[in-house]
């Protein structure tokens, strides 16, 4: 068995001011094509297919026009879905399927492949408490599922990041498809920030890493420092994966909740890092049964049974 390759779910597709009122944005899932815009008028983001339902015309290279893209080639527009065709009295209703749902949230975009979309995955904290800053994206040569199995391989938690295990993983399935793990870890490495953990956590961090299928949101404590992390995985045409993430910090009145979210990336950044060289070029043998660890082995039975997005194109 193997996880789909795309899951009818929530993916992050860009930070919110990546996409300005009447431009447009390509996004790749997997082998699905997307173009994005966003509205001139009501600033509303939507996604479509790439190509336009008469000729196939990259929609990437069409204009807005007011609230909606309009093809470059015979001027059909759309908004969600074909909403007019030149000199015509109406469009067909097999062209009014809409295909995808969109929604603003954290200063990202959300795409989500179907019209009946799952909840949005959310932090414990309110938005309103939250300081977020987007990151850059990273390209790997691995399957979609490969580095969020990895993020719940309990093993390579010591051999790669010198992280302790204090409490053996709690693991919880609150909903068909997430997956949830709780522990806590000491630092036993020696390198900058894991020294920079060590004395901020008093030793003693509490990690909880939620699993909504392409999606994980990982709420650590260290110490009185609490951050947030959610890291979208979108797969790529070629078999490989973009991963892009999102970081957060509870907000302070002082404002110094800009510096930490900074410095939580680079925290983050410093410990994921370690996951991109080896990661690389993996290709997860079939089947893939892990005895020696349970958390592992358990994430990826879950990924296996997620349903796939069935493209009604």
């Amino acid at each position: 068995m193997r996880p789909p390759e795309v899951v009818p779910a929530w993916y992050m597709a860009a930070p919110s001011r990546a996409l300005k009122p009447g431009r447009t944005l390509r996004f790749q899932l997997g082998d699905l094509p997307l173009v994005l815009f966003r509205g001139r008028n009501d600033h509303v983001v939507h996604a479509l297919p790439a190509h336009c339902r008469h000729q196939g015309v990259d929609l990437a290279h069409g204009a807005v026009v007011g609230d909606c893209l309009r093809c470059p080639l015979h001027h059909w527009e759309y908004r969600d879905a074909c909403v007019r065709i030149a000199n015509a009295a109406r469009v067909p209703a097999a062209f009014q399927r809409a295909h995808y749902k969109v929604m603003e949230r954290y200063g990202m975009i959300f795409v989500h492949p179907g019209v009946e979309p799952t909840e949005l995955p959310t932090f414990t904290p309110p938005d309103e408490e939250l300081a977020f800053l987007s990151g850059a994206q990273v390209d790997l040569d691995c399957p979609w599922y490969v580095p969020l199995a990895n993020a719940f391989d309990m093993t390579h938690l010591r051999t790669v990041h010198h992280r302790e295990l204090l409490t053996a993983p709690e693991m919880t399935f609150p909903r068909p498809m997430t997956f949830v793990v709780r522990y806590a870890t000491s630092v036993i490495g020696s390198s900058w920030h894991d020294r920079a953990m060590r004395a901020l956590s008093s030793n003693h961090i509490e990690v909880m890493i939620t699993c909504t299928a392409s999606m994980l949101l990982v709420e650590s404590s260290a110490g009185r420092t609490r951050s947030y992390l959610m890291v979208s995985l979108r797969p790529r045409p070629n078999g490989g994966v973009s991963i892009l993430p999102l970081y957060a910090v509870p907000k302070r009145r002082s404002g110094l909740h800009h510096a930490h979210v900074r410095a939580a990336r680079a925290l983050f950044n410093a410990f994921l890092r370690r996951d991109v060289s080896p990661l690389s070029g993996i290709r997860f043998p079939e089947p893939y049964v892990d005895p020696h660890d349970a958390t592992i082995d358990a994430a990826y039975r879950h990924l296996c049974r997620l349903p796939a997005y069935q493209s009604e194109e």
